[in-house]
């Protein structure tokens, strides 16, 4: 990696976490394409790593708004999501798969700009952990299914309930890459290289957060899950 390319790579990553420690997803989005070209080993495992750091801060500061119950409820809902999407995975192929739940993701985003209101309730949070882990498993798209249930909520809960339950994930999803020669000593230096860009974005998160609220906060977050499915739609049909 030149000079030119960790200074580019700092950039990015200051900006994607910057969006991830104000929405609470997005990271990866705007800084992996980037990333990805630069060195193509600073995904997922790098990407994910820095990712959690910033998960911390989301979990720890926004703990008083934290919808404790739908993250327990999420989290005792992932394993279903996560064998359904391995057992999918077997029968089915995945690119057929990641752009169908890309288009599932696009369609709810868009139901719920007109105006329709997402599932609530008990079993919904249930729904959302298992959804989050089979879209996770079969099309590496765990933000935009979260927000599909609680993206309508308080700015807090959404990035402390979805940090909560990404810091449950994350280790999962790291040791099941380890296993796979996906995330060993190199991806961690590659991670700890680059941990200036993912600092700059916590102090940039704390520039944008108290400006992206309301309905803003909504839009935005809505905006940045669809534009995560149309990014994975267009690296598949066209790659």
């Amino acid at each position: 990696m030149s000079v030119g390319e960790y200074l580019l790579a700092l950039a990015v990553l200051a900006v994607g976490c910057g969006v991830q420690s104000t929405l609470g997803i997005g990271a990866a989005l705007v800084a992996g394409p980037t990333l990805m070209t630069i060195d193509s080993a600073l995904l997922p495992g790098p990407m994910l790593a820095m990712a959690t750091v910033v998960n911390v801060r989301n979990a720890l500061g926004d703990r008083e708004l934290t919808d404790v119950s739908a993250w327990k409820r999420a989290v005792y809902g992932s394993p279903l999501g996560l064998i359904a999407g391995i057992a999918v995975l077997a029968l089915l192929d995945e690119g057929t798969l990641t752009i169908a739940v890309s288009s599932f993701v696009l369609g709810a985003v868009s139901l719920q700009l007109v105006g329709l209101r997402p599932p609530t309730g008990t079993t919904a949070q249930y729904l959302a952990g298992a959804a989050t882990a089979f879209s996770s498993t079969v099309a590496a798209l765990p933000g935009p299914m979260f927000v599909i249930f609680h993206g309508h909520r308080d700015p807090g809960t959404v990035r402390g309930t979805m940090a909560s339950f990404m810091l449950v994930a994350t280790p999962v999803i790291l040791v099941i890459l380890s296993f796979d020669g996906r995330f060993e000593l190199r991806h961690v230096s590659l991670a700890v290289m680059l941990c200036p860009g993912m600092f700059l974005g916590l102090a940039l998160g704390r520039v944008l957060r108290p400006r992206v609220n309301g309905s803003w906060f909504r839009f935005a977050i809505l905006g940045v899950a669809s534009s995560s499915a149309i990014a994975v739609m267009i690296k598949e049909v066209a790659f």
